[in-house]
């Protein structure tokens, strides 16, 4: 068994530009090219999905876990970050919602992250690699593939970031942690269940005072 398990959420071999595409992928495998003791897995599915893989009999059960994903909120696109992962709990309601988001399909890492630790399948040892990137960020990439514009260097002005930059951020500090753990001396910051970001509602409601609109009467 494995004693270290890198998890790419939300991976897709589609875009070669895009941070958690083919690029990371191929630097990872190459870092760990004949190594018995790491393992690198795409972890495109939905954190159910996820939480099932884990608890079959079979699953790898690591001492150590890193999950490579996308931030739940963009605050400064291109940024990485490493986090550690400390646990907790949500209430009843909480936790229903991030459950709700996952069985319709939504890969998210802090509801992987959530869920996982519900269900009790993560070990001691579980850290999370993070970029900002907004939500078009994959679209964009996917109309400038088929425009023939992926230059790093235009997509960096158009995304505010250089993919390949940002590829290579991911790509040290995940090898990093999955060599040295808790024994590294990157920068870690710690998340729980209670510094995670809200769930967004699925339907918002807006109520309009028609009687005050100037053509209310017509």
């Amino acid at each position: 068994m494995p004693e270290v398990l890198i998890g790419i959420v939300g991976y897709t071999p589609v875009i070669e530009a895009f941070p958690l595409g083919p690029r990371l992928m191929q630097r990872l495998e190459t870092a760990f090219a004949g190594s018995t003791t790491v393992a690198i897995e795409n972890m495109t599915w939905g954190p159910i999905h996820v939480v099932q893989r884990f608890q079959d009999p079979g699953a790898i059960r690591p001492q150590r876990l890193i999950l490579v994903g996308a931030s739940a909120i963009c605050r400064s696109p291109g940024r990485v970050q490493a986090f550690r992962w400390q646990g907790g709990r949500l209430s009843d309601n909480a936790m229903q919602e991030r459950i709700y988001e996952a069985v319709t399909g939504i890969v998210d890492i802090e509801n992987t992250l959530m869920i996982g630790s519900h269900f009790g399948v993560w070990p001691d040892e579980t850290f999370t690699v993070e970029i900002d990137m907004a939500a078009n960020t994959f679209g964009n990439l996917v109309m400038a593939d088929s425009e023939r514009r992926s230059d790093d260097a235009r997509l960096s002005a158009e995304l505010g970031f250089s993919p390949a930059t940002a590829t290579g951020m991911l790509a040290d500090t995940v090898i990093d942690l999955a060599e040295h753990g808790s024994r590294s001396d990157r920068a870690v910051a710690t998340k729980s269940a209670e510094t995670l970001a809200h769930v967004e509602r699925f339907t918002k409601h807006e109520f309009v005072d028609l009687s005050a609109a100037p053509d209310a009467r017509r």
